[in-house]
């Protein structure tokens, strides 16, 4: 009884919180599941963050750390428990699949200039003593930043890292544990740390 009432709190607290971030949200006839989340750092209203497509399931939990961020996923894709941080652009087309434990990251966080990073724990520090969010103030000029892509029918492996810059090709897939650092060829299988092609797909694996 006990654990059933849990977990009927629980979808009740996961609704009304999506009925709270919808205003955000453009999407079609897809799913969105429990674990699936949207922060946004400084919203701007009447701006829509995250655009989906038609049967498309997310699972996942999407960050904002600016406002000028955007994530699109298309049609026939599925998230799982993974993170999408963005600053600039991701962008997944369709048919893709993406397992847990992901992280899509679409910028360096800090400046390679200890003295950026030095300011960036002073203005932390100084944000969260009153009760803001504690990047709101962050100076973004200093941060390097690039939009990420994921072609069509690709598939990340589970606990796998996507940084900034990368485009990973058609009907490539990306083994769980990777660190993806620069693009990855169409029809490829990649692995390791940092990510290396392990092999070319046969023909017949391939969509024409």
């Amino acid at each position: 009884m006990f654990n059933l009432l849990k977990t009927e709190i629980k979808k009740w607290l996961f609704k009304r919180r999506l009925k709270q971030i919808r205003q955000y949200i453009t999407a079609g006839n897809s799913l969105f599941w429990q674990q699936f989340d949207l922060v946004l750092v400084k919203p701007e209203p009447g701006k829509k963050y995250l655009q989906v497509g038609d049967d498309t399931v997310l699972d996942c939990r999407v960050v904002f750390e600016t406002s000028a961020g955007r994530v699109i996923v298309g049609n026939n894709t599925f998230i799982g428990s993974s993170t999408i941080i963005c600053r600039s652009k991701i962008e997944f087309e369709n048919d893709i699949f993406v397992a847990w434990g992901t992280c899509f990251y679409d910028h360096d966080s800090h400046s390679v200039d200890y003295r950026h990073r030095e300011a960036d724990i002073r203005q932390q520090l100084i944000d969260h003593r009153n009760n803001r969010n504690f990047i709101e103030n962050k100076n973004w000029d200093v941060v390097n930043s690039k939009p990420i892509k994921i072609c069509s029918n690709a598939w990340i492996g589970m606990n796998c890292i996507i940084l900034k810059g990368v485009t990973i090709g058609e009907g490539a897939i990306v083994g769980a544990g990777s660190v993806v650092t620069k693009d990855v060829a169409p029809w490829t299988v990649v692995g390791g740390n940092p990510a290396k092609m392990l092999k070319e797909l046969p023909e017949n694996l391939r969509k024409k």
